[in-house]
């Protein structure tokens, strides 16, 4: 199975030593994605609400662009820049699923002028 470098209409490009997302096989390994629009922009400068929004419907957009959606994700991990935004958060992520949820784990950390960036991985079928 061949490696396949992926991007997306109406999502940010990978700008770095890195891809947008990654499919081999039945699965995808999408990068870290943050509240950007396709031009590098934030969206909902100091709104985590906005920017969490923003960020799922960044990874919904990778994965139904290439054939995946989110029911595909088995597994998630999420950075907050501020951990006392994890309930909103959490309500935010859970309306993107239906049960069974992926794995998931979420951790406090700096992130370089934006609230939250989660990376995930989803297999097909």
């Amino acid at each position: 199975m061949t490696k396949i470098a992926i991007d997306a209409p109406y999502v940010a490009k990978a700008f770095g030593y890195y891809s947008t997302a990654v499919r081999k096989g039945n699965m995808m390994f999408l990068s870290g994605h943050g509240p950007f629009d396709e031009n590098q922009q934030l969206v909902g400068e100091g709104d985590f609400a906005a920017q969490a929004e923003k960020t799922m419907q960044n990874i919904r957009h990778v994965l139904e662009h290439n054939d995946f959606c989110m029911d595909d994700i088995v597994r998630s991990t999420v950075y907050l820049s501020d951990i006392a935004n994890w309930a909103a958060f959490n309500d935010i992520y859970g309306a993107y699923f239906t049960a069974p949820y992926p794995a998931r784990c979420v951790v406090a950390c700096q992130l370089n002028g934006f609230m939250i960036e989660i990376e995930c991985t989803a297999i097909k079928g």
